[in-house]
């Protein structure tokens, strides 16, 4: 009987001790499983802030504006360019879509993103401090898994492009103030006989008046005479020296309905010493309609004054020169549109010795010039074009070697209304 308790009592004794040894075990396991779980998530920390950071750094270091949306537009993230360019301060939350644009902005973007994806939205945004910024934005929209609704955003700067923009409109309008005055000095010639003809009949009637004194009453009606002569001699050297002033003037106009008859034969008045010393002869051919264009009056005047210029000096070795121009109305495509459009066509055609035809496709390159060195920079062709490009016009080229050329200039009619009756 003693035994049997001996030998019961040392059987509980090593379940006792098994069980304690299993629960150490479990405990053991249960430690390394936390100490895994906590190195995972550790790692997996780790890993989100190094792709957030990655991610950052990206972004910060984009020259474009990125701008994450929420569904009801509020700004959830942005590249740091945004907060610069729009002069926020990157700690300022509860920024939405309107507090950056104005109201046509703000519509036109949440139009588009109610479409979906869109590319090349050329619109403003707002600056902190009120500052319009020019930009091209392209939006998407994204859906997370969890059904969350994201709209993205990547806007470009072009501040930089209209800044340079304005420069080369600003160059442009000096290159062609440039090609104004070198053709006032090709035409100094012709405006030195204008002027001393005039000064010499006024000297030479004062002079006769001066005589005529010695008895001014025998004299009065020769003297009232001269001096009516002189006023309008002094009255017509005036006027040149304005026209003059006027074409050197630098002053930018707006662009408003001209008439294109009056524009020729004001350049056509202002020519004529030139003409006349040149041995040319004019043939108008105008039409009956006067045809409105919409533009300068003083950069049309230049179109053509050049124009006729070098058909002046394109017949200089001519026998019998002809200058002749025409005008009238054609339709033609618009380059633009690719719809036929209604134009006004000034042609300005010479007998000279022409333009050959290997250089035909050069002539309105700038600095291209037949003449010789030191008579002229070729600059006179290129502005042209320029300027009637910048109507919404085209110039054309007809010439045949030894036998003249023709300049063809189509600029868009304009339609004057008629005022209504009374």
């Amino acid at each position: 009987m003693g035994c049997v308790a001996e030998v019961t009592a040392g059987a509980g004794m090593d379940d006792e001790k098994n069980a304690k040894t299993g629960e150490s075990l479990l405990i053991d396991i249960l430690e390394r499983q936390k100490k895994d779980l906590v190195v995972r998530f550790l790692k997996k920390h780790e890993e989100v802030e190094a792709n957030r950071s990655f991610i950052d750094k990206i972004m910060s270091n984009l020259s474009d504006l990125i701008i994450v949306l929420s569904a009801d537009l509020q700004i959830v993230q942005a590249s740091k360019e945004f907060y610069k360019v729009l002069e926020v301060p990157e700690k300022d939350n509860g920024l939405s879509l309107k507090d950056i644009t104005g109201r046509e902005s703000l519509k036109l973007l949440t139009e588009r993103l109610a479409g979906g994806e869109f590319h090349e939205l050329e619109t403003t945004l707002i600056s902190r401090g009120g500052k319009p910024v020019p930009v091209i934005i392209r939006g998407t929209t994204y859906v997370t898994e969890s059904g969350r609704i994201l709209h993205m955003l990547v806007a470009s700067d072009r501040r930089d492009f209209y800044d340079v923009m304005g420069r080369m409109r600003e160059v442009q309008d000096q290159l062609i103030h440039s090609g104004r005055l070198a053709s006032l000095g090709e035409m100094a010639a012709g405006i030195g006989h204008e002027l001393t003809q005039p000064l010499n009949t006024v000297l030479l009637l004062a002079r006769n008046c001066v005589k005529a004194m010695d008895n001014p009453v025998q004299n009065t009606a020769m003297i009232k005479e001269n001096l009516v002569t002189i006023i309008e001699r002094v009255n017509h050297s005036s006027s040149i020296i304005r026209s003059l002033k006027g074409f050197a003037s630098k002053a930018k106009e707006e662009a408003v309905p001209v008439r294109i008859n009056v524009i020729i034969l004001d350049v056509l008045s202002f020519l004529d010493a030139q003409l006349l010393l040149s041995d040319i002869a004019v043939d108008l051919a105008l039409a009956e309609k006067d045809y409105w264009v919409l533009g300068h009056e003083v950069r049309i005047e230049q179109v053509l004054l050049n124009l006729i210029q070098n058909a002046i000096q394109a017949m200089a070795e001519t026998r019998n020169p002809v200058l002749r121009i025409t005008t009238f109305r054609h339709a033609r495509v618009d380059p633009e549109s690719l719809q036929p459009k209604a134009y006004v066509g000034i042609s300005v055609s010479d007998n000279g010795d022409g333009i050959d035809p290997a250089i035909q496709n050069k002539i309105f390159d700038p600095f291209f010039t037949t003449r010789e060195v030191g008579s002229g920079m070729g600059l006179g062709l290129s502005i042209v074009e320029r300027i009637v490009r910048g109507f919404g016009g085209q110039i054309k080229v007809d010439s045949i070697p030894h036998n003249g050329t023709t300049f063809t200039v189509y600029l868009p009619e304009y339609e004057k209304e008629e005022s209504s009756p009374t």
